[in-house]
């Protein structure tokens, strides 16, 4: 098997790229050295090495090389000021669509202001073709250095890393500028002071700018840390670098990345189909708590729409998923109750159970016709005094609320976690919460639930977590559209909620609707908001007691 020249890694026959390096492959016996390509000069005859560029930079010493050029350290007289120059190798120079991506690089990372990430001095074509690009000189180390070294790396700093690592991507996205090749060596690593580690962003080099490809046609990335979508081609998006992100998170809690193969192909399989192994798996002995590997494999989800949806949302769920981990138990017992819990709680994802009816998903050709609430006095919903827009549900003390909300509230709390959770469920559809924000919200519930403040009930802080949201929610206005909910959701919530019609008369309703709306396309069109509207009036609202048996009200099934 050849090998590659850079880091001796075992290379399937035809590939373009090193996998473990990354390191462009060049020639027919695949190797690349320092120098011009494929036969390499020796490194002390490094022709760049003392070269003025451009008049401003004298090159002192070369620092290494990657895929698509090599990195130097220069000196900048003028000012006094150490920088680095990456220049792209000479037999790379002459592609018309390399030196457009490089281009765009340069373009977009000088684009970017912040402080975790690299600043960029300059950019141009030297005399002989060569393409540089003067960028900040960092003291450091780079991440995959530091995972090398240590092999793990403390979570509380792991999740300090990535969250400085959100930042920059933050400012990144905001502008258009996806990376695109996250991965730990582009990421440095530098020591400031007696305070935390401080993280820059490094190479741009991929990035898209404005929504066009930097090198169309080309696969490009470094396949361990590239997300599904971006192996398999497909358009990518802010999602596709918290992916990355999550991969190199994952590799700094356990020591490897999430998947090993030994081909870019093995790699496209791993990441479309497979679930990354647990870390108390790979990295046995060590405690990672769960809030935070939970919150790592939602960013790991296969399919964009269900990892985080932003990275400022990412990094706000693993300081909460830290932060869920604190050990109150020296702290003394208060001796006053403790406060309600925050409203600023960031929630995350958690799957919404569905079922599969039988028959064609499809539109209304009959309704239950003109029953109203009134008939069915189990269904009504009580109505309570709702907050103002932009008024919180809870005020700083009970007594200020309106008498019909604080009996709303009370009713609510002396209800089952399982209910409540039910009622959230129903809300959202009603008022039009998107569904991967009412996933979030159960997730990060359920985190929250699992680490109450110190000296309250577990399980009446939950309760009191899912009442806050249902009120929250209901304070919203109404939606007849299921906020984008499927049919099949649409469907599986009726069929699971508290209601005094029994199930088996739901299940009849529903098949009937669908029977009948298959001949017609106007009227399918309509199916989800007839379920919608069986989903407001045929309910019974969690604050409603469960009524005895002989009390539920039947619907009779019509021809």
């Amino acid at each position: 098997m050849p090998t590659c020249a850079h880091c001796g890694s075992v290379l399937a026959p035809n590939t373009r790229n090193c996998v473990s390096c990354g390191i462009t492959l060049t020639a027919n016996v695949q190797r690349t050295q320092p120098g011009q390509g494929s036969d390499a000069v020796a490194s002390g005859s490094d022709a760049m090495i003392g070269r003025s560029i451009i008049g401003q930079f004298v090159v002192r010493a070369k620092l290494g090389e990657g895929g698509m050029g090599a990195v130097y350290v220069a000196d900048q007289p003028a000012i006094g000021r150490t920088v680095v120059i990456k220049v792209i190798h000479p037999w790379l120079s002459k592609d018309p669509a390399i030196a457009a991506a490089f281009a765009t690089e340069a373009r977009a990372a000088a684009r970017l202001q912040n402080p975790h990430i690299v600043s960029i001095y300059n950019y141009g074509t030297l005399t002989d073709g060569t393409l540089f690009l003067a960028m900040e000189h960092l003291e450091g180390t780079t991440l995959e250095d530091l995972v090398r070294t240590h092999g793990r790396i403390d979570p509380s700093r792991a999740v300090a890393i990535s969250t400085q690592v959100c930042e920059a991507l933050t400012e990144a996205h905001r502008k258009g500028i996806i990376h695109r090749d996250l991965k730990p060596s582009n990421l440095m690593v530098l020591k400031r002071g007696p305070g935390p580690s401080f993280v820059k962003v490094l190479d741009f080099g991929i990035a898209r700018l404005d929504g066009r490809d930097t090198a169309a046609g080309t696969l490009a990335g470094t396949p361990p840390y590239m997300s599904p979508e971006q192996l398999a081609d497909r358009p990518v998006d802010e999602r596709s670098d918290i992916y990355a992100l999550a991969c190199i998170l994952y590799e700094m809690l356990s020591g490897r990345p999430p998947f090993v193969a030994r081909s870019p192909s093995a790699y496209v399989t791993l990441h479309a189909t497979e679930t990354p192994p647990p870390l108390s798996q790979v990295a046995p002995g060590v405690r990672i708590p769960p809030s935070l590997e939970a919150c790592l494999m939602r960013a790991l989800a296969k399919e964009p729409h269900h990892r985080p949806q932003s990275t400022g949302i990412f990094a706000d769920e693993l300081w909460a998923a830290m932060m869920a981990t604190v050990d109150s138990s020296h702290v003394p017992a208060p001796s006053v109750h403790a406060p309600p819990p925050s409203n600023r709680v960031v929630f995350t994802a958690i799957a919404v159970a569905t079922i599969v009816l039988g028959g064609v998903g499809g539109g209304l050709a009959w309704t239950l016709g003109s029953r109203s609430n009134s008939g069915h006095p189990e269904a009504v919903t009580p109505v309570s005094a709702r907050p103002k827009p932009g008024q919180s549900p809870r005020t700083a003390t009970d007594e200020a609320k309106p008498s019909a909300e604080i009996a709303t509230r009370a009713a609510l709390l002396a209800q089952p976690r399982a209910r409540l959770e039910s009622e959230l469920q129903r809300v959202a559809v009603l008022h039009g919460v998107p569904p991967q924000e009412t996933d979030a919200a159960l997730d990060r519930f359920e985190e929250s639930a699992q680490s109450p403040p110190f000296g309250l009930d577990p399980d009446r802080y939950a309760r009191s977590l899912l009442t806050d949201l249902i009120l929250a929610w209901r304070a919203l206005p109404r939606s007849t559209d299921g906020a984008g909910r499927s049919q099949d959701e649409l469907e599986a919530l009726f069929l699971r909620m508290d209601s005094p019609v029994p199930l088996n008369v739901r299940r009849q309703l529903l098949n009937r609707l669908k029977t009948d709306a298959a001949a017609s396309p106007a009227l399918r069109a309509k199916l989800g908001k007839q379920v919608i509207e069986w989903i407001d009036i045929h309910a019974r609202p969690a604050e409603v007691p469960t009524p005895k048996d002989e009390d539920v009200i039947e619907i009779e099934d019509a021809e």
